[in-house]
């Protein structure tokens, strides 16, 4: 047995938080890039991914109390996970209805509503978008909502419940050199 099969059959639960810890902060640094915090319910995902990203790194501490309410918790923020999909979901078909309105009023008129002088109109027949192929008005198209943010909170949320609740809780001295899953022979 190499020593990379060694650590995966040794740490496996910790292999896989750590791996949730990671992701947890790479939906965090997404959402600081979008600035999905500013305005409304945005702070719910943004404080959820905050709390999965804590509650997971608590998944290490083998402490029974710690335990409970990390079990008690991660559930809950997949459950956020999840009415937020549904709520960036609605949200991106909205979005879809404006601009598909804006691109309509700039093939019958020839003007965006709204434009202004520094963000020329595109003319009649040219094709839809800014200089930079963004929406009609110019600049460039930035959606603010985090396509899979939410998602990934769910995901990483279940997938660290169920290391926290399949690893073991508590090992004693004797166990920490000898902590291999059962096998079968």
């Amino acid at each position: 047995m190499n020593a990379l099969e060694r650590l995966a059959r040794t740490s496996f639960p910790e292999l896989v938080l750590a791996g949730c810890a990671l992701a947890f902060a790479g939906v965090l640094y997404e959402l600081i890039g979008y600035q999905h915090y500013e305005k409304g319910t945005q702070i719910i995902g943004f404080v959820a991914t905050i709390a999965g990203l804590i509650f997971t790194l608590l998944g290490f501490v083998r402490a029974a109390a710690v335990r409970t309410t990390t079990l008690i918790v991660l559930p809950l923020l997949a459950v956020v996970g999840v009415v937020g999909v549904f709520e960036h979901s609605e949200t991106r078909r909205e979005d879809a209805a404006k601009f598909a309105a804006r691109q309509a009023q700039v093939t019958t008129t020839g003007t965006v509503a709204g434009a202004t002088p520094s963000e020329p109109a595109a003319p009649a027949g040219a094709p839809a978008g800014g200089p930079q192929g963004g929406p009609p008005g110019g600049g460039p198209f930035r959606s603010n909502i985090p396509v899979l943010a939410p998602l990934a909170v769910s995901g990483l949320s279940a997938l660290a419940f169920l290391t926290v609740l399949a690893r073991r809780r508590d090992l004693g001295a004797d166990a920490v050199h000898s902590r291999e899953w059962p096998t079968t022979t």
